[in-house]
């Protein structure tokens, strides 16, 4: 095929002379040598001639375009890019230059580079009619991969059954001292730790649409319905929105996006969090990546007005790639302020420093572990123990997968959380262990 779309063009090579100065064509029997061998369609040697001559003759306008020409017709798709560049470059009206350099750019897959030389050509008055119409020919059929190639969608369904040893992230004290009233009060059950076997089904898909090769959306989607054996009035459906536009610029990659995440608790609407999303990234070298981003955005709770906050966010992160290893080390600051100042202690400043690996073993199985610690420090004194909330987190996971096909894996998954507060009614423990099987589509 890339044989016969070259015969038009072998037309033009007895204008060649006409288009370099005699300078440029010394030695002219043997680059004449390689100019009938293409025009008698004899590829295979032409390119054994144009690679003995191009240590002398690359750079030279003519002979870059008989280099380009054999280089194409012998499947050498990177040899002729460059050769067509540099003549397009020296030579910008060279039609078929232009022209044989969209084709090779099609058949490298470079389908934006395609079109936009396709269409330099079809904006042309001084292309031919025939030229046009190849050209024409070539954008369509560039346009119809890109679009094809330009557009993911990943889907996956998730079954999850585990035992979580605190489901309310409950206390284990059984009374509370209460400083305004003075009095000690019997928890109920509400307050105090419980567990439970639960079952969860989670739907997600992901995807990006290019618009170039440095442009692009990417869009993700999760919801989750999570039951629990016995306790059902914890029964939780959560919902997770995220949609980003994204840029590569000279000093990196650039996203901005929207993020929305809606709970509902007992099938009631319980709170909704919009987030506006700003993140950049820097390749420093082949192993080290770096990441820096702001949020900006709102909590709304349906079910108390203390409750809502406006919040922002930063954060810092660092990767670290080692053959078959990723390490990540990441650094956030989050500030969640009260809409109204009569509900201030609720406000809270959250730092968190987290480390995380994600270890390839092989083809089959892969390995993660995060652990993380997470300060909280709340701005005003409670309105009951009559003291400034502080917290303390610990956080850690493990996770591993086998992934027994394209469409089948599944998953390991340990998690545990110890969290320390000076006020006892918000100190817990908790530890989930759960198995999952995921189909992919």
């Amino acid at each position: 095929m890339i044989k016969k779309t070259l015969f038009p063009i072998l037309l033009s090579l007895s204008c060649i002379s006409h288009q370099a100065s005699s300078a440029e064509m010394q030695n002219a029997a043997t680059i004449d040598k390689l100019k009938k061998e293409i025009n008698e369609k004899d590829f295979q040697n032409a390119w054994n001639t144009a690679q003995r001559l191009k240590d002398e003759y690359l750079g030279e306008t003519s002979f870059d375009f008989l280099y380009g020409v054999a280089a194409l017709a012998n499947n050498q798709a990177e040899y002729a890019v460059f050769a067509f560049e540099r003549v397009t470059t020296n030579q910008p009206n060279w039609l078929d230059a232009q022209y044989l350099l969209a084709k090779v750019n099609y058949q490298i897959a470079n389908y934006q580079g395609a079109i936009d030389t396709s269409q330099q050509l079809l904006n042309n008055p001084k292309a031919s009619v025939k030229l046009k119409e190849s050209a024409n020919s070539l954008l369509n059929l560039s346009q119809s991969k890109l679009n094809k190639q330009s557009f993911h969608l990943s889907q996956r369904v998730s079954l999850n059954v585990g035992h979580d040893s605190n489901i309310n992230a409950g206390t284990t004290e059984d009374n509370i001292f209460i400083p305004l009233t003075g009095a000690t009060f019997p928890l109920n059950n509400d307050s105090k730790k419980n567990s439970d076997n639960y079952a969860a089904l989670t739907y997600r898909a992901s995807g990006s649409k290019k618009f170039s090769q440095v442009s692009q959306i990417n869009f993700s989607g999760k919801g989750t319905t999570h039951n629990f054996q016995n306790e059902s009035q914890y029964n939780r459906m959560f919902a997770d929105l995220n949609f980003q536009y994204q840029h590569t610029f000279g000093f990196g990659r650039l996203s901005v996006g929207l993020k929305f995440t809606p709970l509902w608790l007992d099938d009631d609407l319980y709170r909704t969090k919009t987030m506006l999303t700003t993140n950049i990234e820097k390749q420093l070298s082949p192993k080290w990546l770096i990441a820096a981003g702001v949020d900006v955005g709102q909590t709304k709770n349906k079910n108390s007005e203390s409750l809502n906050t406006d919040n922002i966010s930063t954060n810092l992160a660092a990767h670290y790639f080692s053959n078959n290893l990723k390490h990540s080390f990441a650094l956030s600051y989050a500030d969640e302020k009260s809409d109204e100042n009569i509900y201030h202690y609720n406000s809270q400043k959250i730092t968190t420093v987290s480390y995380s690996n994600l270890w390839l073993i092989n083809n089959a199985w892969l390995a993660s572990s995060m652990v993380a610690f997470q300060q909280k420090k709340y701005q005003d004194l409670h309105p009951f123990f009559l003291e400034q909330r502080d917290d303390d987190m610990w956080l850690a996971s493990i996770n591993l997968q086998y992934t027994q096909s394209k469409r089948w894996s599944y998953n390991l998954n340990i998690n545990a959380q110890d969290k320390d507060s000076n006020l006892a009614l918000f100190s817990y423990q908790r530890s989930d262990i759960s198995i999952t099987a995921n189909m992919n589509f």
